[in-house]
C-alpha cells in the first residue's frame, strides 16, 4: 500500500529484508477512490513478495457526525529463517468531509526510527509539518491515499510519511491508476471503482503486490 511518497534517502534494511524503499512509501503513505466512497467497506490486503506474504495493509472506515475518518495501518515484517530482519510499520488517519480533505496525522516506526507528520486544512490552505518542518500548501493538497482516486491528477499530492509535496505524474485508467516519478506504482480498481489492488518495483528490483483478505 501502499501504497504512498519521499525521496529522502536513509540506510537500507539488513540483508533480506530488501523490500523497496519507494514501494513502502508509496503504499501507506504511502498506503485510499471517491468512487469508493465507502462508509461500508472496509479494505484488507496481504502485501506478498516474491510468493511470500511480508506484511499487512489494512483501512477502516467510521463516520462521526459530518465527517469520515480513515485508519490506515500498514506493517511489513520479513523474515529470514523465522527471524524478522526488517519492519516498517506506518499508520496514518485521514478525516474527511464531503469527500474534502479535512486533517490527517500519521506515524511511521521504520527499524526505530519514528516520523510524525500533521496536516490540517484551514482557510485558503493547508497546513504541513513533517520532516521538512512547517509548510503551507495549496488549499486543495490533500495526501495520497490510494482509496481517494478522484484527487489523482487532480490536486496537488503530499505524502504522509515526511509531509512534503511529491513530485509524481499519472496514467489514470478506469480500472487502473499508474503513477510515477518520487512514487512508482499502480493501483488497481473493481467495476464498482474501488480499490482492490496495488502494485510496487522498488530500487532493489523486487515487486510487491497486494492479495485481498
Amino acid at each position: 500500500m501502499n501504497a504512498a511518497g519521499e525521496t529522502r534517502r536513509q540506510p537500507g534494511p539488513p540483508a533480506g529484508g530488501g523490500i523497496a524503499r519507494r514501494a513502502l512509501l508509496a503504499s501507506p503513505a504511502l498506503l485510499l477512490a471517491q468512487g469508493a466512497r465507502a462508509e461500508d467497506r472496509d479494505f484488507s490486503f496481504r502485501v506478498m513478495r516474491r510468493g511470500d506474504q511480508v506484511g499487512t495493509h489494512s483501512v477502516r472506515f467510521v463516520q462521526r457526525g459530518r465527517e469520515r475518518a480513515a485508519t490506515s495501518e500498514f506493517l511489513v515484517a520479513p523474515r529470514v529463517m523465522g527471524i524478522v530482519v526488517y519492519r516498517f510499520e506506518h499508520r496514518y488517519e485521514e478525516v474527511t468531509e464531503g469527500g474534502r480533505f479535512r486533517r490527517v496525522t500519521s506515524r511511521l516506526n521504520r527499524n526505530g526510527r519514528i516520523v510524525e507528520v500533521r496536516g490540517e486544512a484551514v482557510a485558503g490552505a493547508v497546513l504541513l509539518d513533517g520532516t521538512e518542518g512547517p509548510q503551507r500548501l495549496a488549499a486543495d493538497a490533500a495526501p495520497l491515499s490510494w482509496w481517494e482516486r478522484e484527487r489523482f491528477g487532480r490536486v496537488p499530492i503530499f505524502g504522509t510519511t515526511t509531509g512534503r509535496l511529491l513530485a509524481i505524474t499519472w496514467d489514470l485508467g478506469r480500472e487502473a491508476c499508474a503513477c510515477h516519478g518520487e512514487v512508482e506504482a499502480v493501483a488497481r480498481y473493481d467495476a464498482a471503482g474501488c480499490w482492490s489492488g496495488f502494485s510496487a518495483r522498488g530500487e532493489d528490483g523486487n515487486d510487491i503486490s497486494y492479495e485481498p483478505v
